[in-house]
């Protein structure tokens, strides 16, 4: 007999209280190449939150650097001050409704200005997003170069268009999970499959996240192409939160 699942979900986060609760969320940073504490903040952000969802708007952005793209490419991030254990045999999910509507990005331009579920583990270095624009839903692959932790030639993204069909402002219900043994990642879009990745190390803990982005290649595009005005409005909520170990 096929044994049954031992399944665990609770709501990470409603969003019922009239101020992000920071026992829960933070605000990311990091530390820049000019070794200053760094965080992911605009001073155009805007927060609003209280009736099941948090929502966020820089418009326009603000935060730009031509050199380093950890001080320009992230507007505002929020990240679980909780890490989540995967199950050592077992599928951890994550489950969060996300809309974006973007205001002055150039059509199909992934990086152009972009909201995002994040998902990610510093000690390995590996990023799992989804992301959306007004045009476009895309999953992101990513391991970071991280000092200590990978090396240069550790490093790689993959951004795959999903065939979503979406418009500003349509809310669709993202799910992100992980499976210890084989160490596979999926992706689903309003209840469907649609995209898998292997990663290449295995990761015990994520922790989540919830961000504005525009983070054009710093080295094609000039500050006048990067920094245009645009901005972007993004609403997450609620999160939910499930192992399932067999």
């Amino acid at each position: 007999m096929t044994p049954v699942p031992e399944t665990d979900a609770w709501t990470y986060d409603d969003f019922t209280s009239g101020e992000l609760d920071p026992a829960r969320w933070i605000v990311m940073a990091t530390k820049g190449a000019d070794g200053q504490r760094h965080p992911y903040q605009d001073r155009n952000a805007r927060v609003r939150t209280g009736d099941g969802q948090l929502e966020l708007t820089v418009d326009p952005f603000t935060r730009f650097h031509d050199s380093d793209p950890r001080q320009n490419n992230a507007k505002q991030m929020y990240q679980s001050v909780r890490r989540f254990p995967v199950p050592a045999a077992g599928q951890l999910a994550f489950e969060v409704d996300m809309t974006v509507r973007t205001r002055g990005q150039i059509p199909y331009d992934l990086l152009d200005a972009f909201g995002t579920v994040n998902l990610f583990d510093l000690d390995t270095g590996v990023v799992l997003n989804v992301a959306a624009t007004n045009d476009s839903v895309y999953a992101i692959v990513e391991r970071l170069v991280i000092p200590g932790v990978t090396r240069p030639g550790d490093h790689y993204i993959h951004r795959v268009v999903l065939d979503v069909a979406t418009e500003p402002g349509r809310e669709h219900h993202y799910a992100l999970t992980y499976r210890a043994e084989t160490q596979e990642a999926q992706w689903y879009v309003d209840g469907r499959l649609m995209y898998w990745a292997r990663l290449p190390v295995p990761v015990a803990a994520f922790s989540a996240g919830m961000a504005l982005f525009s983070a054009r290649d710093l080295t094609r595009y000039t500050r006048a192409e990067r920094e245009r005005g645009q901005g972007a409005t993004g609403s997450w909520g609620p999160w939910r939160i499930s192992t399932s170990v067999r």
